[in-house]
């Protein structure tokens, strides 16, 4: 027999519970569409939690990957700007050296160019020591060290990259060479008749018009003169002409070729060219040739080049290398893999080559002047702008290789990364509203099934009582 009674029945509970269920559920949904999230708490999805984790890490790796990127960025066009800027002022070193190539300026003239020799040169010193995002980058403070050259044998050392090789060691068996061609005539002048000549060399070549009787001295200024168009120079001793190249090197020559009359030099191959040698040496035990007097070495994740002063043969003295002060960069989420950057001075005495150093060319220096140092003149601005060419090529390499790369590869890598989070813990807004309205439509649903229960309750209770006379 049934009974009346103050406790809850089974299918009230039933609808408690399913309302609690309800309310909860669409409170979650609120709190998600408020949050942005679709995952507030681990217990909401314990394994979508973990997920979500994974890749939030991932996610933070990259981004502080990218934020060191964007700082190597900005150093890497900090970089090429002062290598522009570097190459501005060495072209009108250039420029104004080359306005006296045939000797016409006047006194004045050439006191104003060499004024602005003077100013681009100071220009590139204070480019040299000026600092990009709080670093000096061309003062030689963030290259490789190269302890223990002996600059009676080594004129220079260029790391690139420094691994398992840490020190250079070797013996110079024979010394680059120079190629060399002479003209004999008598009396000091010319003797062979009118003639034109082509006189070649490494640099590119001019046509050169002699006259019978005319003087050898007058000759070499000629040829001098020119001397950047073609990398030869010329020098008379006695009736002898010598014709030498300024280059070192197998593929540095010398070549005269009458196209009018006759202009026979001597030495060569016999026909009117000679070339040059390579220096022949060891290093850490291999047997290397130079190029010209440029050694290059590539052993066990070191790359270094040095020169070594023209005519030096015997052992060298050991040299060490070190890191130095190069910038390293964590250019990837994994630490461990970093991308370095070293560069060497930019000073004007150490820009130039075999025909001296931009220092050189400042007023009271070896080639200022110019008159009859215009070609030299020439030649070393040429021969910075080639020490500066190879830099820019490390700073590119640097900026577009490794910097440029790393961004559009980490960009691509956090987009994915976000996507994946996003399929992970995204909320879709319209699906929450209507999920909402569900939970709503349930706790409705219960409170409305509460109230028929209450309702059958009461019911009930007035039969009992009209029927036991109470009503």
């Amino acid at each position: 027999m049934s009974r009346i009674s103050a406790t809850l029945s089974g299918i009230e509970r039933t609808l408690l519970a399913r309302l609690a269920e309800s309310n909860a559920a669409a409170a979650l949904s609120a709190e998600r569409a408020a949050a942005g999230v679709r995952i507030l708490r681990p217990k909401n999805d314990p394994s979508g939690y973990v997920a979500l984790a994974t890749q939030q890490a991932r996610l933070h790796a990259v981004n502080v990957a990218a934020s060191n990127t964007a700082v190597a960025a900005a150093i890497a066009s900090g970089a090429q700007s002062t290598v522009d800027q570097i190459r501005a002022q060495l072209a009108i070193v250039r420029t104004k050296a080359a306005e006296d190539e045939d000797g016409s300026l006047t006194a004045d003239e050439r006191l104003a160019n060499q004024t602005a020799i003077d100013n681009a040169v100071a220009e590139i010193l204070r480019l040299t020591g000026e600092a990009i995002e709080g670093k000096r980058l061309f003062d030689g403070s963030i290259d490789y060290r190269a302890a223990g050259r002996n600059p009676d044998q080594v004129s220079s050392v260029q790391v690139y990259s420094l691994g398992a090789t840490t020190s250079i060691e070797g013996f110079v068996t024979s010394a680059a060479t120079f190629a060399a061609l002479t003209y004999n005539g008598a009396g000091g002048n010319v003797t062979s008749g009118d003639a034109t000549f082509t006189l070649a060399g490494k640099r590119g070549s001019v046509a050169v018009s002699v006259t019978n009787g005319q003087s050898l001295e007058s000759v070499a200024e000629a040829v001098n003169a020119q001397s950047h168009n073609t990398g030869v120079t010329a020098s008379v001793a006695g009736n002898a002409l010598n014709f030498v190249g300024v280059d070192y090197g197998a593929d540095a020559f010398v070549q005269i070729a009458a196209t009018s009359g006759t202009f026979a030099p001597t030495g060569g191959d016999g026909a009117g060219t000679d070339y040059g040698s390579d220096a022949t040496l060891s290093i850490n035990g291999r047997a290397v040739t130079a190029d010209g007097n440029r050694v290059t070495l590539v052993e066990n994740g070191t790359h270094v080049a040095f020169e070594l002063v023209p005519g030096f043969t015997g052992e060298l003295d050991d040299i060490a290398l070190a890191d130095g002060g190069k910038l390293t960069f964590a250019l990837s989420p994994d630490v461990a893999r970093t991308v370095s950057f070293a560069l060497p001075s930019v000073a004007p005495e150490l820009l130039g080559g075999v025909s001296g150093s931009l220092a050189d060319l400042t007023t009271g220096g070896t080639a200022a002047g110019l008159g009859d140092n215009a070609s030299r003149a020439i030649r070393i601005a040429d021969e910075a702008l080639g020490d500066l060419e190879r830099l820019s090529g490390r700073v590119d390499g640097f900026a577009d290789a490794a910097v440029a790369s790393s961004s559009s590869l980490l960009s691509d890598w956090a987009d994915d990364l976000e996507d994946a989070i996003d399929q992970i813990n995204g909320v879709d807004d319209a699906e929450e509203v209507q999920l909402q309205a569900h939970y709503l439509a349930l706790a409705d649903n219960a409170i409305a099934g509460l109230a028929i229960l209450q309702q059958q309750r009461a019911g009930i209770v007035e039969i009992l009582r009209q029927a036991a006379g109470l009503d």
